[in-house]
């Protein structure tokens, strides 16, 4: 008799499509940077099969929709890539998920906020929680333990993200009957807050929501603190303001509170290799988006590796929907999707202060 033909081994693509320059750099340079650390750690283990291997194709969307919808499309079409690992901005991934989920029928990561994407079908994922999982931890904070009663919210107008971020810390602390004392909007290109910050700090509010990316947001608190903003004043936001933010502002971000995804200092063996690892190759301490890039990457790797021998996007997306209790260094060190395909994990409350993040309890 003939003996059943053995599946040809291959390389498995993961394409990531990720800010590598601009405004979304400070997300999207750590990701790639954990994602091609992933991708040689996994490979040198044989982790699909002494011949299967991991392929990852690399490319900046240069924050242009244009950029991103023709490198998502050549990651479909010319790369044949299975998964893509993509953006961190809302108004973008909004914009490409019709095409991912009617036109590519194509698994796609996104660590956007917005849970938006979902809407148009079965093809997207997010690896991160939503912005109620990103944003109420710090809210309850905001309220039970820093019990503040006079904030000023300030946000980015023109980024679905920071405009869902915001209403969630609002909505929860209106519900303890905290308002605020004034709301302002910025745009996520702005630079010049003097005005602003001398308007906020004649207020004396008692916290700021700084709703804006990384850099931005430092330099806002920083021209807050020179207006006379005193440095009790706390400032809260999300894990997007890590570690450039806290490069960018200094002594001046002190006392700014955040949920984070990722603890540094987490004592799994799986947390510990992968600081040791990845401040070996990088020489610098890895951060939320590398954490964030690291257990996406685990996340596609594993579901490719379920769908050998011969793995098929829809193969991949079935096996991403399935997976239970899976192993990632993001919240509790577990991965599963709820009802709604948002992933579901607790985000621990760190403190910004001398430089450095650290848990609050």
């Amino acid at each position: 008799g003939l003996a059943a033909p053995h599946a040809q081994a291959a390389d498995h693509t993961i394409a990531l499509i990720k800010g590598l320059t601009g405004v979304m750099a400070f997300v999207g340079v750590p990701e790639a940077n954990a994602v091609r650390m992933a991708v040689d750690e996994l490979n040198a283990q044989n982790y699909l099969g002494p011949n299967d291997k991991l392929a990852l194709t690399v490319n900046d969307d240069g924050q242009d929709r244009g950029q991103m919808m023709s490198l998502v499309q050549r990651a479909a079409n010319l790369d044949k890539a299975l998964v893509i690992l993509g953006s961190a901005s809302s108004p973008f991934t909004i914009a490409l998920s019709p095409v991912i989920n009617n036109e590519l029928k194509l698994p796609y990561f996104g660590t956007s906020q917005t849970t938006e994407p979902l809407k148009f079908g079965p093809w997207y994922f997010k690896i991160t929680v939503g912005p109620e999982g990103a944003v109420l931890p710090v809210a309850k904070y905001a309220v039970d333990k820093a019990q503040i009663k006079r904030p000023v919210y300030i946000w980015g107008r023109d980024n679905d993200g920071h405009i869902n971020n915001l209403r969630i810390f609002k909505e929860y602390l209106a519900e303890k009957g905290i308002k605020p004392i004034s709301e302002e909007t910025i745009l996520i290109t702005d630079t010049d807050f003097n005005a602003l910050a001398t308007k906020v700090a004649a207020m004396k509010p008692d916290a700021v929501w700084a709703g804006a990316n990384a850099v931005q947001a430092a330099n806002l608190v920083i021209q807050l603190r020179q207006a006379g903003l005193p440095m009790d004043v706390k400032i809260f936001g999300t894990a997007g303001l890590g570690a450039d933010y806290i490069k960018a502002g200094g002594s001046a971000v002190d006392n700014t509170y955040i949920a984070s995804d990722y603890n540094l200092e987490g004592t799994s063996p799986m947390n510990k290799a992968f600081v040791t690892n990845y401040k070996k190759r990088y020489g610098v301490d890895p951060d939320n988006w590398s954490a964030v890039g690291y257990s996406e990457t685990l996340v596609a790797a594993a579901a490719i590796k379920a769908s050998l021998p011969n793995p098929t996007r829809e193969k991949v997306r079935d096996a991403i929907t399935a997976m239970k209790d899976f192993p990632i260094l993001l919240g509790d060190g577990k991965w599963n999707l709820g009802p709604d395909r948002v992933p579901v994990y607790d985000s621990p409350v760190f403190l910004i202060k001398g430089g450095k993040a650290t848990p609050t309890n």
